[in-house]
């Protein structure tokens, strides 16, 4: 399906957005944000990452690399990241050493590959403006049994963060990424006193606040200062319904599908073929 010019615009440059992020922030290994308890914490009691051993394994929107950190703490027998921005030649290097792992510079709807037993695409489906494309693709590309597991942004219970954001990203996609760097870094000192009150006693559940205290928290201030960043930088960004969600899902023929909620602020989803 040909995308309009004006989807195929905003398509571009969020691939040239996140490319730039990268090599400002480069390299984000053996941290808080690649761990295994992190990796782990996107799929609740849904997924057990320990099947992945030796297992043909793909991570479509490899970015920075994060997930393919975690994907190889478990030893499959070949790991493919699909990546298309410029990043991807940083990608190439690092893994070199690797014999089981291959990146190819490639949009998610295009790459063509021998089928996987497990494919992710962490965090990168809602930065997607016709995601439908990958999807299909991803589905393609499954070994019967095979197993697509998405995470992106919810909606739910973040409709006042959502407001204020779109507001935020309206100013600083204007901003060039040196100046949204330090704009970054100072927003995380506010969102540590946000995480301060959210373990009061006396004020209730603030939104998002099990998400600041079980991720953000813990995280180092680079860590933190990417996490911010991210939720600036790029040209789009969507927070999922549920209902949304499962729709976009049920366009495919996939014998098992399951929700996972991750701390009532976004969405896993774990489809098997």
């Amino acid at each position: 399906m040909k995308r309009s010019k004006s989807k195929e615009k905003i398509y571009q440059q969020t691939i040239s957005d996140f490319g730039s992020q990268w090599r400002i922030h480069g390299e984000l290994r053996n941290t808080y944000w690649t761990s295994d308890a992190m990796f782990r914490d996107h799929f609740g009691e849904y997924f057990d990452p320990a099947v992945l051993t030796g297992k043909r394994v793909c991570d479509i929107g490899s970015g920075s690399g994060r997930i393919l950190e975690m994907i190889l703490k478990y030893n499959p027998k070949e790991l493919v990241g699909i990546e298309p921005s410029s990043n991807s030649s940083v990608l190439e290097k690092r893994y070199s050493g690797f014999a089981n792992v291959e990146i190819i510079n490639i949009e998610g709807e295009k790459f063509r590959c021998q089928k996987f037993d497990y494919i992710f695409s962490l965090g990168v489906i809602h930065h997607i403006n016709r995601p439908f494309e990958v999807i299909e693709n991803a589905y393609d590309h499954l070994k019967p049994d095979g197993k697509l597991l998405i995470w992106v942004y919810g909606y739910e219970n973040n409709q006042a963060y959502v407001a204020l954001q779109k507001y935020f990203r309206f100013a600083t996609q204007k901003f060039n990424d040196n100046f949204l760097d330090k704009i970054s870094l100072a927003l995380t000192y506010g969102v540590d006193f946000y995480y301060l009150v959210s373990r009061g006693l006396f004020f209730g559940k603030l939104p998002l606040s099990e998400y600041v205290r079980e991720v953000f928290g813990p995280c180092s201030r680079l860590e933190k200062k990417y996490i911010v960043f991210d939720q600036l930088n790029p040209a789009y960004a969507k927070y999922y319904r549920l209902k949304e969600l499962e729709e976009l899902i049920e366009n495919f023929d996939f014998k098992k599908v399951e929700y996972y909620h991750r701390h009532h602020y976004s969405w896993t989803v774990i489809c098997t073929k």
